[in-house]
């Protein structure tokens, strides 16, 4: 009979149930990698059983590849992380392919090897292909912290909006779908949008998802579960897209364009790659979208605007993306999204704060955070809600 784990555990009785030593864990709680839960009156370390995913997920992490630090800022950053189900499918779908790729690098260097001894002429080509295939272990580090989606998993979206219908499920019922059509989705992210209303997808559509992250595919393919074999992945960028002129009735940019470095390139590719008559569907943000929340920040430090997540969307939102896709596309016309946030718990606010750049995190320290959460609570209380004005839509463009 296996000894059931205490609720509380010393340093000592911790580290012989993970595994490690206590000077690892001595060396973590200096570093403030992981600390420990608790103290006891005589000030030594307690640890519970909820240390032990956070262990885990450090040495995951470590196995991939990353150092010490890497890893102390994606925690940094991954503190509202609850779902642990999905945590541990992304850590096992990048070790798998990790595996995979280890026995690439081994058959190259088998394949040298036999050449050498065979007293045959070396393949160059075969040997840089070595270089190339190590040099690609290199990713895993973006490829984690872009499949965990880090930087936008608080929905505050779905928990506070007055507007019932979800953006995602309001967009995709803008698309025709009374018709056949091949899709591609530029910049799919979780893939949410299918996920969403996977049960309203016509039989008759072949949907293409792209991303440029790599991370991003796999996160699309984790959010969609059983649901994968519906469609078709690939890694690419908007401004070189790898498909033939003419080969879609319908390109979505959801959310994406202010991402795309030469907005311009990637419009003729979307342009190059639609059939005749077909359409781009390209959604963004308004001037005015989560304004409040901006203006609660400056009250505390206004250099926290200076953050590029403040500013991304200036390149395509909803007061020049007219004028932008009129240069490509016919019969421009644009949609609004009606709706606001009422949110009755400042933390989600401060939690979405977070999310969004570790450099609004450095910024944030302790008494700049203890500031922000009186003046949010001062708001609450007053008005029993925090308003925040939402501005969303989307264009839509003819080839």
């Amino acid at each position: 009979m296996k000894e059931e784990v205490k609720d509380t555990l010393t340093v000592g009785e911790f580290a012989k149930k993970s595994g490690i030593t206590m000077r690892t864990l001595r060396y973590y709680d200096k570093i403030g990698l992981l600390k420990p839960s608790s103290y006891n009156e005589a000030g030594y370390r307690l640890y519970t059983k909820e240390d032990f995913p956070k262990l885990q997920q450090i040495l995951t992490l470590k196995f991939i590849g990353l150092s010490l630090d890497e890893i102390k800022d994606i925690l940094k950053e991954d503190l509202n992380d609850n779902d642990f189900k999905r945590s541990l499918q992304i850590q096992k779908k990048i070790i798998k392919e990790k595996i995979d790729h280890e026995f690439n690098v081994i058959h190259a260097i088998d394949e040298t090897l036999n050449m050498i001894e065979e007293d045959k002429n070396l393949n160059w080509n075969k040997f840089i292909n070595i270089i190339s295939l190590i040099n690609k272990d290199n990713k895993w580090i973006e490829q984690y912290k872009n499949a965990s989606n880090l930087k936008a998993r608080i929905n505050i979206h779905d928990k506070f909006s007055h507007n019932k219908k979800g953006w995602m499920e309001w967009f995709f019922e803008e698309l025709p779908l009374d018709k056949p059509c091949k899709i591609l989705e530029l910049g799919c992210g979780d893939a949410s949008l299918w996920e969403k209303n996977y049960d309203k997808i016509p039989d008759n559509w072949e949907i293409y998802l792209t991303d440029f992250s790599e991370g991003m595919i796999l996160d699309a393919q984790l959010n969609l579960d059983e649901k994968v074999k519906r469609f078709k992945f690939k890694n690419m960028n908007a401004e070189d897209i790898s498909f033939n002129d003419e080969t879609f009735d319908i390109v979505i940019a959801n959310h994406m364009l202010y991402h795309v470095k030469d907005i311009e390139k990637a419009l003729l590719e979307i342009k190059r790659v639609l059939k005749k008559d077909g359409y781009m569907y390209a959604s963004t943000v308004g001037k005015k979208h989560m304004m409040e929340m901006r203006e609660f920040l400056r009250e505390i430090d206004k250099s926290i605007l200076e953050a590029e997540s403040f500013n991304l969307t200036d390149k395509f939102r909803l007061e020049n993306g007219f004028e932008i896709l009129s240069k490509f596309f016919r019969e421009v016309e644009s949609k609004r999204y009606i709706d606001n946030l009422k949110i009755t718990e400042e933390k989600a606010l401060i939690d979405y704060i977070v999310s969004m750049e570790i450099d609004i995190v450095k910024k944030l320290n302790d008494t700049k955070l203890e500031t922000l959460k009186k003046i949010l609570k001062e708001e609450k209380e007053h008005n029993k809600y925090i308003y925040i004005s939402k501005d969303t839509g989307y264009f839509r463009g003819k080839k």
